[in-house]
């Protein structure tokens, strides 16, 4: 848990993993199904810390072309909010804490997340502004870089008891460009070696549901369906692709898992809730692998 979060975080952690006690079969509907009763002082100005027991900011970062690399989508930090706005969703209908949801986003829409749009946007700038986040979601598709500062407050941050997610957004003919960043990052800030594969019998994947055997979800089936006079990537000569299957890895602090690499799209798997491009379960399972990081990460 971080040194210097507040009494008040403190409490929302427990209250969170105690709330996961209770929590059932996934069940997939809209709706917020949030027990926690706040009395608010009209008179105090009160932010989203205060106001919500979950958030899930945005790591923002400066993406690159390097030699090889076929194509650079724009900033890919704030891709596809959909699939923020989907887990957030399904998180607050089978757990009783207030979640702060993203609105005007869904499945596929918008590509790009509009300005204030996010829970929150976040940089490894300034530890100022992370530390206070003991949750943070970090996706993309091309190559990065940190500079040492942001190394340094990155390890940090986690020595303190953060959790980073990172999921490696791949698509068409589209590289693990943003895998082989973040793997070298990670080396390159906790040292040679530390990054782990994580087996499938640990908790991660057990914790609110049961994953199996199978562990980290695949998002690489392709269930979309073409009009007349539309082709698909294959008869354009397009590989057709989700995810590259590194498995699961990250990094440790003691028995703590504190870093959760991802390269097989779990966030594109949050945007396909009709199923389009990978089928219904695969979606649930992308979901539930989503909240079962998010119980873990909040609860160790």
């Amino acid at each position: 848990m971080m040194e210097d979060l507040s009494e008040k975080q403190i409490n929302r952690r427990t209250f969170i993993k105690t709330a996961s006690r209770a929590v059932g079969s996934l069940v997939f509907v809209t709706g917020h199904l949030c027990a926690v009763a706040r009395q608010i002082d009209p008179a105090k100005q009160i932010d989203d810390l205060e106001m919500y027991d979950f958030l899930m900011p945005r790591v923002k970062f400066t993406p690159y072309k390097q030699q090889g690399q076929r194509r650079l989508s724009g900033d890919m930090w704030n891709n596809r909010p959909g699939g923020d706005a989907n887990l957030l969703r399904e998180l607050s209908s089978v757990i009783r804490c207030k979640v702060k949801t993203i609105r005007k986003a869904f499945d596929w829409q918008p590509q790009y997340a509009m300005q204030g749009q996010l829970n929150a946007v976040v940089t490894f700038d300034k530890l100022e502004q992370i530390k206070k986040y003991p949750f943070l979601f970090m996706t993309g598709e091309n190559y990065f870089r940190f500079n040492q500062n942001q190394k340094d407050n990155l390890k940090e941050y986690i020595l303190r008891g953060g959790f980073l997610l990172m999921d490696d957004c791949v698509v068409l003919r589209g590289g693990d460009f943003f895998y082989q960043s973040a793997y070298q990052l990670l080396e390159e800030t906790f040292g040679k070696r530390s990054i782990k594969r994580i087996p499938h019998e640990h908790e991660i994947f057990h914790n609110i549901y049961d994953l199996g055997d199978t562990g980290l979800p695949y998002m690489q089936r392709q269930n979309r369906i073409f009009l007349p006079g539309m082709k698909s990537p294959q008869q354009m000569g397009l590989p057709y692709m989700h995810g590259q299957n590194h498995g699961a890895r990250g990094v440790f602090i003691g028995e703590r898992l504190a870093v959760f690499l991802a390269s097989t799209d779990i966030h594109c798997g949050w945007c396909d809730s009709h199923g389009f491009e990978f089928g219904r379960q695969n979606y649930e399972k992308a979901i539930q692998m989503g909240i079962n990081i998010i119980m873990y990460a909040i609860s160790h």
